[in-house]
């Protein structure tokens, strides 16, 4: 009954598919030149490419958000989201090392603002009061 199961399957010799793929516009020449190089390089200097980077990182923030905090009607849905984050993180890091910008670092919005209120209340001058901070009674 399970004879063709026991049966060695014979080798199946796969062939090679090759696809050609067209595209509509003009590929870059080989490699990349010294001044292409030193072109890309002064990229993280203007501010119209700051802004572009700018709004690729809030936008997969955004994703990033919706993909976590809201339900979905279908896989599909949340599929597309992933992928969406993904791409975008793609897209940072090949400009990063294209423009060789160091990563971002994150801060917590909680410190960042009670440090610039810190250096603010340093800046106030006090009249009438003591500059010494005074000991709450216990």
């Amino acid at each position: 009954m399970f004879d063709w199961f026991k049966k060695p399957k014979p080798q199946v010799i796969e062939k090679i598919i090759y696809k050609v793929v067209e595209v509509k516009t003009p590929r870059m020449s080989g490699p990349w030149t010294k001044d292409t190089k030193a072109a890309v390089a002064t990229l993280p200097s203007h501010p119209g490419f700051v802004a572009l980077q700018e709004r690729v990182d809030l936008q997969r923030q955004m994703l990033m958000h919706k993909c976590s905090t809201e339900f979905h009607k279908d896989l599909r849905e949340s599929d597309y989201l992933q992928a969406g984050v993904f791409w975008l993180g793609y897209l940072q890091r090949l400009l990063d090392e294209a423009t060789q910008m160091p990563r971002r670092v994150e801060v917590d919005a909680y410190e960042e603002e009670m440090e610039a209120f810190r250096k603010l209340d340093a800046q106030l001058e006090r009249i009438g009061m003591d500059q010494t901070p005074q000991e709450s009674e216990q």
